[in-house]
C-alpha cells in the first residue's frame, strides 16, 4: 500500500471569498454557495480563462460581436452614465476609472461628455484598441497592478469584470481606495438571483464557470461593498441576456444577441417597453443584470 498522503477532495474546497466561512453547499456543478452569507462561488478554482482571454477571442469573437451591435453598446453606457448622474452630484468634469474596459465604449462615451477617462484592462490586445481609438490612457494589466494614487477618480466603473474575479473583495477595496472622498463605484455583473437563472439553472446564459467564478445576488453585492468601506448602497437589476430571451420564445434568431439587441434598439415602441421593464426591475432584482451604485 502506498504511504502517500491521500487528499480528500473536502480540503480542495476555497473559503467564501466574500465572509471566509468553510461552509459551503454545491448548487450546480462547481459552484458553491456559502451557509453563512450566500456568495455563490466556483470551488474549487481550477484554470478558468476569467480576465485572461486570448487576443484570438477578441480577434474572432468578441470584436465582431461589438461592432456589429456598437451603436446599441454605446447607447447602453449612456444610459449607465446618466444612472451615475442621477444618484450623484458631479463636478462639470468627472475624472473616471472604467475597469475591465475592453474595445473602450465607456471611455468614448465618457470624453464625448467631457470627462477625463482612464481605462484598466488585462487584456493587452483590448487596451491597446481602446486606447488608439479612444484616444484615452489605458493600463493593460489589473486595477491592482496599475496602483493609481488614492483619492484620485470621480466614478470607478466596474462592468461585466467582478464576476471574472476569484478574490472580488480584493478588487473592491482598492476600487474604494483609488476614488475620492463622495467618488461613486458603479457595478454591472450577472444576476443569480434573476428569473432565468431559477427557470434554467446552470443552462441561463450569464452561468459559466470556465470565466465567471464569483457570482451575486443583489444581497451579497451590498455586503461586499458595505464590506470595502461603500456607503449609499443602491443595488437593483436590468434586462434580460437575449439568448435567455431566445430560449424562452423558442426563437432561433441565428445571432440572437445582435438580433435582440437591433430590435430594441431600433423601434420606438421596443425602446419604451423596455424602459418601463427596467424600471420594475431596479426594484424587483429579477433581471439577468445587477446594477449597482456606491459612494466612498
Amino acid at each position: 500500500m502506498s504511504t502517500a498522503a491521500i487528499i480528500h477532495p473536502q480540503a480542495l474546497l476555497r473559503n467564501c471569498p466574500l465572509c471566509g466561512s468553510q461552509q459551503s453547499d454545491l448548487v450546480f456543478e462547481t459552484i458553491r454557495s456559502c451557509r453563512h452569507c450566500g456568495l455563490k462561488f466556483v470551488s474549487p478554482l481550477s484554470n478558468y480563462r476569467g480576465e485572461n482571454e486570448p487576443d484570438e477571442y477578441f480577434l474572432s469573437d468578441y470584436l465582431p460581436l461589438q461592432h456589429s451591435n456598437w451603436e446599441n453598446g454605446l447607447a447602453e453606457r449612456r444610459s449607465h452614465i446618466e444612472m451615475i448622474c442621477e444618484y450623484s452630484s458631479l463636478p462639470p468634469h468627472p475624472r473616471l476609472l472604467d475597469v475591465g474596459c475592453a474595445l473602450g465604449m465607456m471611455l468614448q462615451e465618457a470624453t464625448r461628455l467631457g470627462w477625463e477617462a482612464i481605462g484598466v484592462e488585462t487584456s493587452k490586445f483590448a487596451a491597446a484598441y481602446a486606447a488608439r481609438n479612444t484616444g484615452c490612457f489605458v493600463y493593460a494589466g489589473s486595477l491592482q497592478q496599475a496602483a493609481f494614487e488614492a483619492d484620485s477618480f470621480d466614478v470607478a466603473t466596474l462592468m461585466d469584470v467582478i464576476e471574472h474575479v476569484p478574490e472580488p473583495c480584493v478588487l473592491l477595496d482598492e476600487l474604494h481606495r483609488v476614488l475620492r472622498p463622495g467618488g461613486v463605484a458603479f457595478i454591472v455583473t450577472p444576476n443569480f438571483g434573476s428569473l432565468f437563472v431559477r427557470l434554467y439553472g446552470p443552462k441561463a446564459y450569464g452561468i459559466g464557470p470556465e470565466e465567471h467564478v464569483t457570482y451575486f445576488q443583489r444581497s451579497t453585492l451590498k455586503r461586499a461593498l458595505k464590506k470595502a468601506g461603500f456607503r449609499n448602497i443602491v443595488v437593483g437589476s436590468k434586462d434580460f441576456y437575449a439568448e435567455n430571451l431566445k430560449r424562452l420564445l423558442h426563437k432561433d434568431t441565428g445571432d440572437a444577441q445582435v438580433a435582440i439587441k437591433t430590435a430594441f434598439g431600433a423601434h420606438t415602441s421596443l425602446i419604451r417597453i423596455r424602459r418601463l421593464i427596467n424600471r420594475l426591475l431596479r426594484h424587483v432584482p429579477l433581471g439577468d443584470k445587477l446594477i449597482a451604485l456606491a459612494t466612498k
